[in-house]
């Protein structure tokens, strides 16, 4: 929300819309395509594992769930909280699980490479690799596919067994999806993503900026995602036969395994990025989003967005193109993997977890700070729709990031429409509670700014006589650019700003008996300002010069001051913009002496010199004496130093008939002149 000129003025705090509610987080809270706030179903732990890693789940025909695990390697069907061992796998660690259209079920595993079929309660060896390990598989144009590495390679199950497909140029094939009639491959080491026809024909669809694709998903409505992570790839192992073999196990198994590496990709010793990203049909790489201290390994489908689980925490995400918001954090380290209708499974403890609305306590969200420039006051707020049900509770602080400067929550307010329980702030924060099932697409809240008052950072004025003209004065012997205006008693020349406080004081020119004044005033709020001006005597009587100005500077005619020390006053207010209750500054300037009588000048003969005293009400600038008309000479007091009141010179009388004139300047420009005849 943009700021206002006049502090008075209401304003609205909106928030509404995907893109706006998307800078917020929640918990057990979806954002949707239109911006609307809706509680999820939450997760509940289903069943626990007593093997130490999960890595790969998926769902049977009739609803339960098959996870394969590492050290050892298991095949698990989870129903409810029963978890029925279906096979030991011939591997360390289990790396992905598939059903598939004919409900049989399909495992790979590392440390060796091997794939499995279990089918009718019996476990069929499908193929092995000599080398390195198989890392996903998925059911492509009829067949299964499996991805494999070092080095990056992909197989098909066909008449004969496994068979090695496609080479990649590659560390690891990583993660697999099916688009339309394509099957997506996202690698490891370059971070490559291909393209590949049924009939095996590869094209490049991004060669992106990461190190590794580490999963790959496809929405109901078409739009390719993927995790990406920016790190150094697993390392290579010595490279030894890639061929596969068949089930009796011919060619032997390779001593020199490739294992699944659980740490996450470091640059420079750091724990390395991971970001989501949006892939185009055409190859554009879309990011959505960056994940700075998460890992972000494995993608879910949720209709027209995708769940994203996270390592370090175990959070679920949901996220559509606009960007997401955080829906939990689990018990557990990291989420692992996705099975349909939002099942997942974590390690850190193993576990498989359900979505389950009993297994959440609540669905807040809570939106992004607000940070004002200068302090509001707040007022009503106001949540969308009315019937929403919703509660709402705020917060407010002093900047942007929560710290102990923030003040704790205000109590929640179950009113569609309410007053804020705060009075005044810098920064605001709002979160809401969706209750029984209510969704809540907009949320409103009043503000105005504090009005504070002008503040006069200085009152300054310049030396007698200086005045500054916008443009060269008019000829003839008055200095002027504009018709004098006369308020009161006082001539004034030289108003600046007079449509902008900001004006520049102008080019300097000279006016006797002026003395210019000039003012640097701030506004907190940046309101439009007027200013009165003042002269003061040095007995406290006050006179007015000008009202309601509007520049910063103005030359004020002291000649129609009596002699003495004054000074300006000024007060600047906001009252044009804020009627109702303006706020008011007031400046002093320094004490300046007005002198609007000339020298005294006495001339006395004495013997062969003229003995001369000067008197000035203030100082004197110069005395100077020309002889028959020559070219005035500057004269030097008696003690040296031309810096008093009253001071005596002497000069030498001329033989000879002579006309001698004295001139006597002071500081305020005052001039007297004499003549005495030899």
């Amino acid at each position: 929300m943009a700021m206002t000129a006049a502090a008075s003025q209401t304003s609205w705090w909106v928030v509404d819309g995907s893109t706006e509610m998307l800078r917020g987080s929640g918990e057990g809270v979806a954002v949707s395509v239109d911006g609307m706030l809706r509680p999820v179903a939450g997760w509940r732990n289903q069943a626990a594992l007593s093997e130490p890693v999960v890595l790969g789940a998926d769902r049977l025909p009739g609803g339960d769930i098959v996870v394969v695990t590492g050290h050892p390697a298991r095949l698990y069907r989870v129903s409810g909280a029963s978890v029925e061992l279906l096979a030991e796998l011939p591997g360390e660690q289990g790396t992905s699980v598939l059903v598939d259209a004919d409900g049989a079920v399909w495992a790979t595993t590392v440390a060796p490479g091997v794939l499995v079929k279990w089918s009718g309660g019996e476990l069929e060896e499908m193929g092995r690799l000599g080398d390195g390990g198989f890392w996903d598989l998925v059911e492509f144009d009829g067949s299964i596919v499996v991805a494999a590495g070092t080095p990056g390679a992909l197989f098909k199950v066909g008449n004969k067994g496994l068979e090695r497909w496609l080479e990649v140029p590659d560390a690891f094939v990583r993660c697999l999806a099916v688009h339309g009639d394509q099957l997506i491959v996202g690698t490891s080491g370059k971070g490559l993503v291909l393209s590949i026809d049924a009939r095996g024909r590869p094209s490049l669809l991004v060669d992106s900026p990461f190190t590794e694709i580490s999963d790959l998903a496809v929405t109901e409505g078409g739009e390719l995602w993927a995790t990406a992570l920016v790190g150094e790839p697993l390392p290579k192992v010595p490279k030894k036969s890639s061929t596969a073999t068949k089930a009796n196990g011919e060619n032997g198994a390779s001593s020199t395994t490739e294992g699944l590496n659980l740490d996450l990709p470091k640059i420079n010793g750091k724990t390395a990025t991971s970001e989501l990203v949006r892939i185009t049909p055409e190859g554009g790489l879309l990011h959505i989003h960056r994940f700075e201290k998460q890992v972000a390994t494995a993608l879910g489908i949720d209709g027209k967005g995708v769940l994203v689980g996270t390592g370090y925490e175990g959070e679920v995400w949901r996220f559509i193109t606009s960007g997401g918001a955080r829906l939990a954090t689990l018990d557990a380290v990291q989420v692992t993997a996705f099975a349909p209708d939002g099942a997942l499974v974590t390690q850190g403890p193993a576990g498989v977890w359900s979505t389950d609305r009993a297994g959440r306590q609540r669905s807040r969200f809570r939106s992004d700070a607000k940070v004002f420039p200068r302090p509001v006051r707040f007022g009503t707020y106001r949540i969308f729709p009315e019937d929403s049900g919703a509660k709402i509770r705020f917060r407010t602080g002093a900047a942007a990031e929560n710290d102990d400067l923030w003040l704790p929550w205000t109590e929640f307010a179950d009113q569609a429409v309410g007053k804020v329980a705060l009075n005044f702030g810098k920064a605001l924060q709002w979160e809401v509670d969706l209750v029984n099932g209510g969704v809540v697409d907009r949320v409103e809240v009043a503000w105005t700014e504090v009005n504070l008052a002008p503040v006069v950072k200085s009152v300054e004025v310049e030396p007698p006589g200086l005045v500054y003209l916008a443009s060269p004065p008019v000829s003839g012997p008055v200095i002027r650019q504009e018709h004098p205006t006369f308020d009161g008693i006082f001539t004034t020349i030289g108003e600046n700003g007079a449509t902008s406080a900001s004006a520049k004081k102008g080019k300097k020119y000279w006016q006797v008996g002026y003395r210019t004044v000039s003012w640097r005033v701030d506004d907190p709020n940046d309101d439009p300002m007027i200013f009165d001006l003042e002269v003061e005597r040095s007995d406290g009587f006050r006179l007015p010069v000008r009202e309601r100005l509007k520049g910063s500077q103005l030359a004020v005619d002291t000649s129609a001051l009596p002699d003495g020390r004054f000074r300006f006053r000024l007060e600047a207010t906001d009252e044009s913009v804020n009627p109702g209750a303006p706020k008011a500054g007031e400046g002093i300037s320094p004490w300046f002496v007005v002198d609007n009588t000339v020298p005294e000048i006495l001339v006395t003969p004495e013997g062969q010199h003229w003995a001369i005293e000067v008197r000035d009400a203030s100082s004197l600038a110069r005395v100077q004496m020309s002889r028959d008309g020559g070219s005035w000479q500057d004269l030097l007091p008696e003690d040296g130093l031309l810096d008093g009141v009253v001071e005596r010179f002497s000069i030498e009388v001329e033989e000879g008939k002579h006309l001698v004139v004295i001139r006597a300047i002071d500081r305020h420009h005052n001039r007297a002149v004499v003549g005495v005849e030899e």
